[in-house]
């Protein structure tokens, strides 16, 4: 059960959670330091993370629940809902999963309003609505071409944005400078996706950004973020407004260029889902090493 249950949270995406929760916190040490204190800091950062790797996993189980309930997934051969196509899990037994899970970044949220700001609040609701409009809804946004940016906004932008508020109490346009980068490798993650999912869903007549732009412009579109967040991270060393060691981002480029590599190269199903996995790791080496970067900048 528990092994038929887990492909169903997409744990590739959770990178998307660790991802710009550890940069946020990284990036405001190294410009800011803690505002209240180090210790208490990383404390609302793990509960951040906790809070923020919850909702993604019920927006996830809502995902696949609702394109279940459309048909979508019907005899889809890769991808996460072989477990509820061939009825192990049932879909009720995915609500009963939403509902529980649903109390634990609730309870963070209200805890973290308390204690640090209640604009916590509209940006939860926020985000959390943006996770179920994904999906539900008159038009859920994953079968239009805003599904790359939403969910960018919602795990990249904003992730890093609250957990730099946890540090710094304020919000700072130096922010932007994790954040930018954070949002385009959300984005790039869902557009893996779609890349994958292209067949499938022109059938069921999505439009998709890969279906409206076309697989070839997708896949630019996609180098181009890629390259981008190299660059960007040169720029602000050039500038001085950035350590050298931020360069461990880096040792990303390989997993990054592969996913290009194998999204241009292959059309097969199967060879394409590998895609899905150096995708997530990319955004996780990009962001873990540049925070760590940033960490040894400050120590040293």
């Amino acid at each position: 059960m528990i092994q038929e249950l887990i492909p169903l949270t997409r744990p590739r995406t959770l990178a998307a959670a660790l991802g710009p929760t550890i940069l946020g916190a990284a990036f405001s040490y190294y410009a800011f330091g803690a505002a209240q204190g180090t210790g208490l800091a990383i404390f609302h950062t793990v509960l951040i993370f906790l809070a923020v790797v919850t909702a993604q996993i019920v927006a996830n189980l809502w995902n696949e629940y609702k394109d279940f309930k459309s048909g979508l997934d019907a005899g889809q051969k890769v991808g996460n809902a072989g477990s509820i196509t061939r009825g192990v899990i049932t879909p009720e037994l995915i609500i009963t999963m939403i509902k529980v899970l649903m109390f634990v970044p609730i309870i963070i949220g209200l805890y973290l309003s308390a204690t640090i700001t209640w604009y916590y609040i509209p940006v939860g609701f926020l985000c959390i609505l943006i996770s179920f409009l994904y999906s539900g809804g008159p038009k859920p946004i994953s079968r239009t071409p805003f599904g790359e940016i939403s969910s960018g906004i919602a795990m990249g932008f904003t992730i890093v944005l609250i957990t730099g508020y946890a540090w710094i109490r304020e919000l700072s346009l130096a922010l932007l400078i994790p954040a930018i980068p954070s949002t385009l490798l959300v984005g790039s993650i869902m557009l893996t996706n779609n890349i994958r999912d292209i067949r499938n869903d022109e059938s069921h007549g999505r439009h998709t950004l890969p279906i409206v732009l076309g697989r070839e412009r997708a896949l630019s579109l996609m180098s181009i973020s890629y390259i981008f967040n190299f660059i960007w991270i040169i720029a602000w060393i050039i500038v001085g407004h950035m350590t050298w060691f931020a360069l461990l981002a880096f040792l990303a480029a390989p997993l990054a260029f592969k996913t290009i590599r194998t999204l241009s190269t292959n059309t097969d199903e199967f060879q394409l889902d590998k895609a899905m996995g150096t995708t997530a790791g990319a955004a996780m080496i990009y962001q873990l090493m540049w925070a760590i970067g940033l960490i040894m900048g400050k120590l040293f």
